[in-house]
């Protein structure tokens, strides 16, 4: 017959006792709070450095007051979450793991609406290409 089981093998009863020396070691140290497992919250990226350059372009004489450079932030920062989700939901539909230009293209279309929708595509477009030729004259494939 089996003897019946006592919850503690003998390969137990010596690592707690190793830990019963290591907590009397570890007990003068004052325990941290634990994190657990997130890194820490990093600051929120901002566009700001971006809206009177693109101001110039548009109304040379113009500029932005301070609340209007946190409502324009905070427009774009969703925008460009909106269009991200929507091209992850895009690229999980179709089964795949990698978000391509086309997967982009087709979340602006569906967020964007007429005109608007149509000029940003256009100048996304112009953007990739720029990028490809640039990293084709630098020699990378």
């Amino acid at each position: 017959m089996t003897e019946p089981y006592s919850g503690m093998s003998s390969h137990t009863s010596c690592t707690s006792a190793d830990e019963s020396e290591a907590e009397s070691s570890t007990s003068k140290k004052p325990k941290q709070p634990r994190r657990c497992g997130r890194r820490p919250s990093q600051a929120r990226k901002s566009f700001a450095t971006y809206f009177p350059r693109v101001l110039k372009q548009v109304h040379h004489g113009l500029s932005l007051s301070k609340g209007a450079v946190k409502v324009m932030d905070s427009f774009v920062y969703d925008l460009c979450e909106q269009i991200a989700q929507e091209a992850g939901c895009l690229a999980r539909y179709t089964n795949r793991s990698t978000l391509t230009t086309r997967e982009l293209q087709s979340a602006v279309c569906m967020l964007l609406p007429g005109e608007l929708g149509k000029c940003t595509q256009s100048e996304a477009t112009k953007a990739v290409l720029r990028y490809r030729v640039r990293k084709v004259m630098q020699g990378f494939p």
